[in-house]
């Protein structure tokens, strides 16, 4: 099935900045343009050039850099320029592999497979804030069944809080916390520790549900 899927919180992709996921045992590179309007890329995490990760690289502008040797790459996802030869006109042919990417309740998103239709299931409203994105050591099915996700949906809402999750590698998940801005309900500091809590259930495999409960409840307000 073709959908988008959840795979860093915003506060993780300022502008001018750069960072590595994976989806799927996919390595994907996330970059915002260091521009008046810095609009947020997903590409493939390798320069067509040698093959180094893009996400090694640098923002200059509206393009981002090669590491290894320098090579721009425009919003676009071409080759624009080869510092080792300025004056040549780079061939069209010269790119890299894009994905979907889309901003939406504190998230970046992201469809590997062209999937139009955004999101699967329902997103929550705009005016949200990003918490966290932890690691969890354990399935993402368990990880999505203790918060409360269903199989269509790409984040569940608890009241103000929104978790999603996404799969790096088998057997490893990502846990995303956000919150609605101005909202009752626990601090974002709060809700930090709190997300521990899960991933600490989660990775034991017992305690799930009194965590939930706990945060359902608004105990951590």
């Amino acid at each position: 099935m073709k959908r988008w899927q959840p795979v860093s919180v915003l506060s993780d992709i300022r502008r001018g900045e750069v960072a590595g996921v994976r989806i799927g045992g996919r390595e994907v590179v996330l970059w915002r343009e260091d521009a008046p309007t810095p609009t947020l890329h997903a590409w493939e995490d390798r320069c067509p050039h040698r093959g180094m990760r893009l996400s090694f690289g640098f923002v200059r502008d509206d393009a981002l850099g090669c590491l290894y040797h320098g090579w721009q790459f425009g919003g676009g996802a071409r080759c624009r320029l080869i510092p080792a030869h300025p004056q040549v006109r780079v061939p069209a042919s010269i790119h890299v592999h894009a994905y979907g990417v889309r901003e939406h309740a504190g998230l970046a998103w992201v469809s590997m497979d062209g999937a139009e239709d955004f999101p699967a299931g329902g997103t929550g409203p705009d005016n949200v804030l990003p918490v966290r994105t932890l690691h969890v050591k354990a399935s993402v099915g368990p990880l999505r069944h203790a918060a409360g996700i269903a199989p269509d949906a790409g984040i569940a809402w608890h009241g103000p809080v929104g978790l999603a999750v996404h799969e790096p590698v088998a057997g490893q998940a990502m846990l995303h916390v956000v919150r609605v801005a101005d909202a009752d309900g626990p601090s974002s500091p709060v809700l930090s520790r709190w997300a521990e809590q899960l991933r600490d259930a989660v990775e034991s495999g017992a305690g799930i549900a009194p965590v939930m409960n706990g945060l359902i409840a608004g105990e951590m307000a």
